[in-house]
């Protein structure tokens, strides 16, 4: 349902069922790299490796903040030599200094990282957590042998690579106070190429395997559409409709997002996020709920809201911002009772899709005092079942988005909240836009986004992508999808423009002797 890294997201792995979008090569100018890279799920939603497994069995998983990760004190000797040399920059000596910590015969520890990161991470994760997770989950698949390194002086994105598997380390220094802002993991994925223009991102879109519905609409003039109005499965796209539900709710004055919430154990769902990673009782308030189910596709935040507003009023949320048939998205579903569904007692979710809406609610009652007994081993990115997820079209998503934008004339707060995580997969020289909103999900054989542009003048660009394939788990389209997204929002604006003139002015540097 995002992803960085995604249980309820996009992936090829647990993260794959529900939470994330695309892991890229480019790093960040500026700005947190978390950002750029779309990721949709924490590093506590977990990588997960055996050490004789051939591929990483979670996706990208995401660490957003930091300072210099020291040495281990007992480095081990057995390490693999690397093939680049690490430069002598904070950003390369952090980044040598983490892969030395990764390779150390003893376990890290929560000393060797408290006086290193940033607030930004230490906010959503402690250092006992993020030492825990390295023991567990990235560690064992070593020793890591560092091959590629692209960088600068504060941020940088180096591979890494063992016996069994490959991965990306992404990590930003914040350039203030020398601690790690940014640092996570993720699979490295070949970039796909800029499309030139509409005709082509139509085509390519077209290719893609599965089924796929796309729209482009500007100021009401659609730039593109693929069957617009067929219902596709959203993943974590649907949490959108959450947050309309919660902004209607402020307006009402039926809730404000400084009203405290509480964690219990019978909202607690799977990653990706972190709010499942707190203790029963863990007190927070909406505002925070909100931004991680948006910015790190939280699962648990998003049942905690859905439990604070009231099943019905998502329902009704749904049918006001104009759903061309609600009941296929009724019984709301919350992510845990998906992962039930799918998982947990998949006896109960069989024939869900030929269900009518009331035995469908029986059928949740029957859950509700079901224990989750999963963890994110138990849920499989290579189980493609379409039939349960929340099911609107590409229209329904755009009307939705504007939905949105509409209430953030009185709440501004929806444009930090939801554009805390852009969607993009590089930065884009002179954003022509003011404010840029997206959410993005995925389960297996599924993999969606959506994304809304505004500038000053309330010009506005809105781009939604929703894929489905029934026989794959569309990973490797990834990349594609969201470079196509991207491109959507920039053809034809000065964005391009200057996308363009920045490229040139690299070639001619490279052609300077």
């Amino acid at each position: 349902m995002q992803g960085p890294y995604g249980r309820i997201g996009a992936m090829t792995s647990p993260s794959d069922v529900l939470g994330r979008a695309v892991p890229t090569r480019d790093t960040a100018r500026g700005g947190r790299l978390v950002g750029y890279a779309a990721v949709l799920s924490l590093l506590l939603a977990g990588c997960s490796f055996e050490a004789e497994s051939t591929s990483p069995s979670a996706g990208p998983t995401l660490l957003d903040g930091g300072e210099e990760v020291p040495p281990s004190a007992d480095d081990d000797a057995s390490a693999p030599e690397h093939s680049v040399d690490f430069p002598q920059t904070p950003a390369g000596e952090a980044t040598q200094e983490v892969v030395e910590t990764l390779n150390a015969s003893a376990e890290t520890t929560a000393e060797d990282w408290e006086d290193r990161l940033h607030e930004d991470v230490t906010a959503e994760v402690s250092a006992e957590d993020l030492a825990q997770t390295l023991n567990l989950n990235i560690r064992p698949a070593g020793p890591w042998r560092a091959v590629d390194y692209q960088g600068e002086d504060y941020e940088a994105v180096t591979v890494i690579e063992s016996e069994t598997t490959q991965l990306e380390l992404h990590l930003r220094i914040d350039e203030e106070d020398q601690l790690i802002q940014t640092l996570f993991f993720a699979d490295p994925q070949a970039a796909a190429e800029p499309a030139e223009g509409f005709e082509e991102i139509h085509q390519r879109l077209e290719d893609l395997p599965g089924d796929v519905s796309a729209l482009v609409v500007e100021d009401g003039e659609h730039l593109l559409q693929i069957n617009p109005d067929e219902p596709a499965p959203l993943a974590s796209v649907s949490k959108l409709y959450v947050m309309l539900a919660l902004a209607d709710a402020v307006e009402a004055g039926e809730a404000d997002w400084t009203d405290p919430m509480e964690l219990t154990e019978e909202l607690r769902s799977l990653p990706s996020g972190t709010l499942q990673d707190q203790p029963e009782g863990y007190t927070t308030i909406i505002a925070d709920v909100a931004q991680r189910m948006i910015e790190v596709s939280d699962n648990t935040g998003t049942d905690m809201l859905i439990d604070y507003l009231g099943r019905e009023a998502v329902e009704d949320a749904v049918a006001e911002a104009g759903h061309h048939n609600p009941e296929l998205i009724q019984p709301y579903l919350t992510t845990r009772e998906l992962f039930q569904l799918r998982w947990g007692h998949p006896e109960l979710g069989e024939d869900w899709e030929d269900l009518e809406v009331d035995e469908r609610r029986e059928v949740l009652a029957e859950l509700e005092d079901e224990p989750l007994e999963l963890d994110y081993r138990d849920v499989s990115g290579e189980d493609v079942d379409l039939s349960i997820d929340w099911f609107a079209s590409a229209t329904d998503i755009a009307v939705l988005l504007d939905e949105l934008e509409d209430r953030a004339e009185d709440q501004p707060e929806l444009h930090t909240y939801m554009g805390a995580n852009p969607g993009l997969v590089s930065p884009v020289e002179e954003p022509w836009w003011e404010s840029l909103v997206f959410k993005g999900g995925g389960l297996p054989g599924v993999v969606t986004g959506a994304w809304q542009a505004v500038d000053a003048e309330g010009a506005t660009r809105t781009v939604v992508i929703l894929a489905h394939h029934e026989d794959s788990e569309l990973g490797e389209e990834r990349a594609e999808i969201f470079q196509l997204a991207q491109d959507a929002l920039i053809i034809g604006t000065e964005s391009e423009q200057a996308q363009q003139q920045a490229e040139d002015d690299e070639d001619d540097d490279a052609d300077t002797p």
